[in-house]
């Protein structure tokens, strides 16, 4: 969608078969394997980092100072993160199923942890959140697959697997309106946060800092 509407887009992944697919999607040739802790690429170079549902996995004491380092002074890092919304009734029914097989199933705090330690940096400030819902129409099979998928729900003891996807094939059928499918509600939460180069360079001011001249 970046590359659609004009924008010169960079891709970074530790995955070599992720990155060689890219230039057949994209149509260009700027992708590279590497790892977010060392980017290779130029300081003050790029308007928008993007990274999403990718944020919770980079160590963030390495990650957001190189971040910082190639955006460009008023630049942004652009996060997103899907979760759930339990606001409607027979998702929060859905819930309490799959939390008797799994007390931390459909928690929703997916990537929060990440998000607060670029809040807490010193490399980025004027932090700006949206949330926008998006709805995904489900099958009666597709809920059941779902929910049967995970790994705890693999876990239970055939009897107890065979109870909870019968429930919740019940549940399936009481909230649909045949034919039309059931709609998932999912949460997609976006933050920008505006670069601060200031803590990026050696002042006076810095009293634990050993200079190295080369």
């Amino acid at each position: 969608m970046l590359s659609a509407a004009g924008h010169e887009v960079f891709c970074i992944d530790r995955a070599v078969e992720l990155v060689a697919d890219l230039p057949a999607r994209l149509g260009t040739q700027r992708h590279v394997v590497g790892r977010v802790e060392s980017l290779p690429f130029l300081s003050c170079h790029f308007d928008v980092v993007t990274a999403a549902q990718t944020l919770h996995q980079f160590p963030p004491g390495l990650a957001l100072s190189e971040i910082a380092r190639v955006l460009k002074p008023g630049g942004h890092l652009a996060i997103a993160y899907n979760t759930r919304d339990d606001t409607v009734p027979w998702v929060r029914r859905l819930i309490a199923l799959m939390r008797e097989a799994d007390p931390e199933a459909m928690r929703g705090d997916y990537g929060e942890d990440s998000v607060e330690k670029v809040a807490e940096s010193p490399y980025f400030g004027l932090f700006e959140r949206r949330n926008f819902r998006n709805w995904m129409p489900i099958t009666r099979e597709g809920l059941i697959s779902m929910v049967e998928k995970r790994p705890a729900v693999a876990q239970l003891n055939p009897v107890a697997r065979d109870r909870l996807l019968r429930e919740v094939g019940a549940l399936y059928d009481s909230s649909a309106r045949r034919p039309d499918p059931l709609m998932l509600p999912f949460q997609t939460s976006c933050w920008r946060v505006e670069v601060d180069h200031s803590k990026l360079v050696i002042t006076d001011d810095f009293d634990d800092v050993l200079r190295i001249t080369l």
